[in-house]
């Protein structure tokens, strides 16, 4: 009887992980980031660019470890706000960035002169906005907090680092990846992404006015 009780935990647990690291990786919207960080190292050698796109996913991995590490400690004792305030903040984040990239096509910009660069110099000057904020932003942040709050801090770390194992394979194919599907099922599935991140901005945004009782509860 115990047995089968900590099977059914277990698999409850793998079932909270699954969910998190699905919301993790549609939040992060790597077919929607991988396209730009081809074109931004466009000309680079594919072993020196699968070294920087390396070294990126270390630095947001970091990023988003370290906040959720702390992040709840902030939230409560330095800026005094409650589970339901960050949901709301976040989800509104999400609704707005992912509607801005949803109405409004991104203007192309020159990366040329990111050629030729050694690897040190073309880390520097890609690490801001490669890790920061197009992988990892706001939206991001918010939403490991609320998983942690939710679902507990292991299920969160889980989540977190097979999400990024996951991004770790992409990244690593990426240049095989985008002459299989192409850049135009890449751009669909990255509209796609943003559509149910727009839901699931919309659903943090319900729950937290619930939770502020700002809206009556559901029955």
């Amino acid at each position: 009887m115990t047995s089968i009780i900590n099977i059914g935990g277990l698999e409850s647990t793998f079932h909270l992980i699954g969910l998190a690291m699905v919301t993790i990786i549609a939040v992060l919207n790597p077919f929607g980031n991988l396209p730009q960080f081809i074109a931004m190292t466009d000309g680079i050698h594919t072993l020196l660019r699968q070294k920087l796109f390396r070294n990126i996913l270390w630095t947001a991995f970091l990023i988003v470890l370290i906040f959720l590490l702390t992040g709840s400690f902030i939230m409560q004792h330095l800026f005094r706000v409650n589970l339901d305030s960050v949901r709301v903040a976040g989800g509104l984040i999400l609704v707005v960035m992912s509607m801005k990239s949803l109405l409004f096509s991104s203007t192309k910009k020159d990366f040329s002169d990111y050629r030729g660069l050694k690897f040190d110099e073309l880390f520097k000057r890609s690490i801001i906005p490669m890790a920061f904020p197009m992988l990892v932003g706001p939206g991001t942040l918010a939403s490991v907090i609320v998983i942690a709050e939710e679902s507990g801090m292991f299920v969160a770390i889980s989540a977190v680092v097979a999400s990024f194992v996951f991004l770790f394979v992409l990244f690593h194919f990426s240049a095989m990846i985008e002459r299989i599907l192409g850049k135009l099922v890449l751009y669909v599935l990255s509209r796609i992404a943003l559509v149910f991140i727009v839901a699931m901005g919309i659903q943090m945004i319900i729950v937290g006015l619930r939770g502020l009782k700002v809206l009556s509860p559901l029955g």
